[in-house]
């Protein structure tokens, strides 16, 4: 077995980055050996500053790299295909941030482009390495709520974040709303594994509150299991005073909480009234889970075992989105699978 995985990163934004340095500092089993972005002067100095040799503007210039062993995609939405078929096409294991695309269709051909090539795929949910959710996710299996039936889910950001601005336009009107896509998707993939069920119905609901320019800055959708439990993901994307995301699960002896908005753990108290700091952004809430699922990813690559979260979790997660995005657009509620 290797020692050590060379991977090579595609997309060094905000989220692109914080991969990245994991790879080149926090994973030991790791080696950052190039990096690729649209922008040069970004690729560069990212290579320079972790210490990455080389450096590339193309996700097909960074899979050919002979020292480059596996790819993690961290670009745009719409460059997730592109960086999945340049890995599969030279036979590379890849990790790809969510969504897996932005079309089924899209879905479809990731998937089979990796199943060709015989490559492994896996989708960044991290919250599913979240020790909350992790924890969550294990006494529910455990039967200590009983039978799961409901899902309740809360995903808030302060400001808009800068992959809400309109980045569906690139994909056309007729494509998924960002705050289905981008935020509620993440929570689509949780309802699907702390439940261990599938989604049969979506009906979706959504609204201008700040920008009217926007028709998805306030978004809900109520979901259908196919044992007959129900799910209410609500997204709000520009609530002003932090980054919350909180989960609850209710089963029939018990309910689980997971997530608050306290920062850290400690509260003051004054003749003023009680205070506590908020978490004001997802790469601080989430930084440890970022960081375990791409060591986990790294160390079942190095082993050749499955990805933990594939392909068809990515596509069954985007499937929900497309459908809260026709059913707010038609204002029906929209069957699973989606024609």
């Amino acid at each position: 077995m290797r020692e050590r995985l060379g991977v090579g990163v595609v997309g060094v934004g905000a989220i692109g980055r914080r991969h990245a340095e994991n790879l080149a500092l926090r994973i030991p089993r790791a080696r950052l050996v190039a990096v690729a972005d649209i922008d040069p002067g970004v690729a560069r100095s990212v290579a320079e500053q972790l210490g990455a040799p080389r450096w590339h503007t193309t996700a097909d210039d960074l899979a050919a790299d002979p020292d480059v062993e596996a790819l993690v995609i961290a670009s745009s939405h719409q460059g997730h295909l592109e960086g999945i078929q340049a890995a599969a096409r030279q036979r590379k294991d890849v990790f790809c941030e969510k969504p897996i695309a932005t079309t089924l269709a899209d879905a479809d051909t990731a998937i089979s482009a990796v199943a060709e090539a015989a490559v492994r795929l896996q989708i960044g949910f991290m919250r599913r390495y979240d020790r909350a959710y992790a924890e969550a996710k294990r006494r529910i299996d455990a039967g200590e709520i009983g039978d799961p039936v409901l899902i309740k889910a809360t995903h808030r950001n302060a400001a808009l974040p800068p992959s809400l601005r309109r980045a569906d336009a690139a994909s056309g009107a007729a494509g998924p709303v960002e705050a289905f896509i981008d935020s509620a998707i993440h929570d689509y993939d949780n309802a699907r594994w702390l439940l261990g069920d599938e989604v049969v119905e979506v009906q979706a609901v959504m609204a201008s509150v700040l920008e009217p320019s926007r028709p998805d800055d306030l978004a809900l959708a109520t979901l259908r299991f196919a044992r007959g439990g129900l799910g209410n993901v609500e997204v709000y994307s520009t609530c002003g005073y932090g980054y919350d995301v909180r989960t609850e699960i209710a089963g029939t002896t018990g309910t689980v909480f997971i997530g608050g908005l306290r920062d850290a753990d400690c509260t003051i108290a004054t003749a003023d009234g009680v205070h506590y700091a908020a978490t004001g952004h997802w790469l601080t809430r989430f930084a440890e889970a970022y960081l375990r699922e791409l060591d986990d990813w790294v160390a079942r690559t190095l082993a050749g075992e499955p990805p933990t979260v594939t392909g068809a979790d990515g596509r069954a997660a985007l499937e929900i989105a497309v459908a809260a995005t026709r059913s707010a657009r038609e204002g029906t509620p929209v069957r699973l699978p989606v024609a």
